[in-house]
């Protein structure tokens, strides 16, 4: 049990495209915010739930953090993790990714590394909602969302990261389905089928 790190579900805000929450929607009969706690309490003694909608997630029983700033992305919901997070930092995973593996969250906690951030890339993209922000990241993040950029990809531009490439993780996630975002009623259907349930 991992605890220098707590684990993370990012929940964020509002989702336009969804007529439910997406960490609401169900994969094989449970809620996806359900599969990824079960997954990081694997990992973590500590887990938190970034989201401005506590009361839909309440259920859960999972201490739950609220964005220190106005709600302007993900990048926010991290800054706040880490701010409210014991030992050295977060390891994340969006509300939206349903299939993240358990050997690639081992995998990462394995990584030795001096860098702030550990993150994987997988199809020539650095996926930023899935890894570990340390606590030597905050000023980085805060200097970011004080300045107005508050992409992702920007950020991690701009920081020191410790990549993890597709190559490295192909005897765990060959074809990248831990990366799977569910961000329309096309991609549930896509990758879950049927029409969007969360009852």
């Amino acid at each position: 049990m991992n605890s220098s790190l707590t684990g993370v579900v990012l929940a964020g805000g509002s989702n336009r495209r969804f007529p439910v929450l997406k960490g609401l929607m169900k994969v094989q009969g449970e809620r996806i915010v359900e599969r990824n706690i079960r997954l990081l309490r694997g990992f973590f003694r500590d887990i938190l739930i970034s989201t401005n909608y506590p009361e839909k997630y309440f259920y859960t029983g999972e201490m739950m953090i609220g964005d220190l700033y106005p709600s302007i992305g993900p990048m926010v919901g991290i800054f706040s993790a880490l701010l409210n997070a014991e030992g050295d930092g977060i390891f994340v995973i969006a509300c939206d990714m349903p299939f993240v593996k358990r050997g690639l969250v081992e995998y990462l906690l394995e990584i030795e590394s001096d860098k702030p951030v550990v993150l994987c890339s997988f199809n020539n993209r650095i996926h930023p909602l899935l890894g570990i922000y340390k606590k030597d990241a905050i000023s980085y993040i805060e200097e970011s969302i004080r300045g107005g950029v508050t992409e992702m990809m920007k950020l991690i531009d701009d920081i020191k990261v410790e990549v993890v490439s597709a190559e490295d993780i192909k005897g765990i996630d060959s074809d990248g389905r831990s990366f799977v975002n569910i961000n329309t009623p096309e991609d549930y259907e896509k990758f879950i089928g049927g029409s969007i349930c969360s009852d």
